[in-house]
């Protein structure tokens, strides 16, 4: 449970700095050629989208690797008080 909790604390880290970049500075004369630059931030937009679920997928799998490893502790831990009861 602390693992858990640790890695929840470790994600809220990861998005506040991740809240606290910087913004672009806008330029100040648009030149009719700079209007198609939006569409060319929408594939930036996708792939930080997509880094995020990747990341958050990793997180998940920490987390199951997490789990699966307690549960083989409490499993040996159960087999020995069971030797020790011998």
């Amino acid at each position: 449970m602390k693992k858990l909790i640790a890695v929840l604390i470790s994600g809220l880290f990861a998005t506040a700095a991740f809240a606290q970049a910087p913004a672009e500075k806008a330029p100040a004369e648009k030149a009719p050629a700079e209007k198609a630059a939006p569409a060319k931030k929408a594939p930036a937009k996708k792939a930080k989208a997509k880094a995020d679920k990747a990341e958050v997928k990793a997180d998940k799998a920490e987390v199951k690797a997490d789990k699966a490893e307690a549960k083989a502790g409490k499993a040996e831990a159960k087999v020995e008080k069971a030797d020790a009861k011998k």
